[in-house]
């Protein structure tokens, strides 16, 4: 009982813990014995449950949208300014905005939502990353958007990547390849690894993120791995995560510029 809760999001509504195999009887009993708590009409939560989620419970909502893709884990920059929640009544919520929806919140219904309300690189953060962390696979995609309507759905799909590695690399390689640049990601350089991003054959980007690249060892082999390129002769860029995040224009100008070094070169 406490694990399909969990699994749920800490909490959960009865109609759905039924729905996977739950019974009446089992959350009683699991309520009684302190294991759960009812939190709403229909609603029960795990001990450590968050707040925010039980609150919405007391109005017979929930997360989701871009809301429960960062509670899930999926990559999101920034989440909305008001929180997006499902709730079958549709009633306004305040400090919400309310998506109407009865049933369970699944991946695919939650990507769906995050399609309609975002904008088209929230979408393909939110499909890439779910593609990317398990929760589905693309055939799984392209069956779920394949009615008339889901063009932009299909649209984004297209732009998926499972190879990507972070939050970051998928970002960058959105705007290098919206300023018309071929992009490959996770290109295999013999002798060196993986780079994250190998742009038009030419030139290698990596994206740095802190939590890895600010630690002794990440310093240590940034430091290998740029020496080698260097020996190699191969063209490489080094980006922050805050560039990307904050500044991508300037992302975008420090590659046109080497570009146009390399292809300004004798042949």
């Amino acid at each position: 009982m406490v694990a399909e809760i969990e699994r749920l999001g800490k909490v959960a509504r009865r109609k759905d813990l039924l729905a996977r195999g739950c019974t009446d009887w089992g959350l009683a009993q699991a309520t009684e014995a302190g294991h759960i708590v009812k939190v709403g009409r229909g609603y029960f939560a795990v001990p450590g449950a968050d707040p925010l989620d039980i609150w919405l419970a007391g109005y017979q909502a929930r997360r989701t949208c871009l809301s429960k893709a960062k509670q899930l884990g999926l990559w999101v920059i920034q989440e909305p300014a008001l929180i997006h929640v499902a709730a079958a009544h549709g009633q306004a919520i305040s400090g919400c905005v309310v998506h109407r929806v009865s049933g369970p919140q699944t991946i695919m219904e939650i990507l769906r939502q995050c399609i309609q309300c975002g904008s088209e690189l929230d979408a393909l953060l939110a499909m890439e990353s779910a593609v990317v962390l398990k929760h589905c696979n693309i055939p799984a995609l392209r069956a779920e958007f394949s009615r008339d309507r889901d063009a932009r759905g299909r649209n984004i799909l297209a732009m998926l990547d499972p190879q990507s590695m972070s939050i970051v690399e998928t970002i960058a390689r959105y705007y290098l390849r919206l300023a018309g640049y071929n992009v490959q990601s996770q290109y295999f350089q013999k002798g060196v690894g993986h780079l994250d991003l190998w742009i038009d054959g030419l030139l290698g980007l990596e994206t740095d993120g802190a939590a890895y690249h600010n630690t002794p060892d990440g310093w240590a082999t940034d430091m290998v791995r740029d020496n080698l390129l260097t020996v190699r002769g191969m063209w490489h860029l080094r980006v922050s995560a805050r560039m990307i995040l904050e500044r991508p224009e300037l992302m975008l100008d420090w590659v046109r510029q080497t570009m146009d070094r390399i292809n300004s070169l004798p042949a």
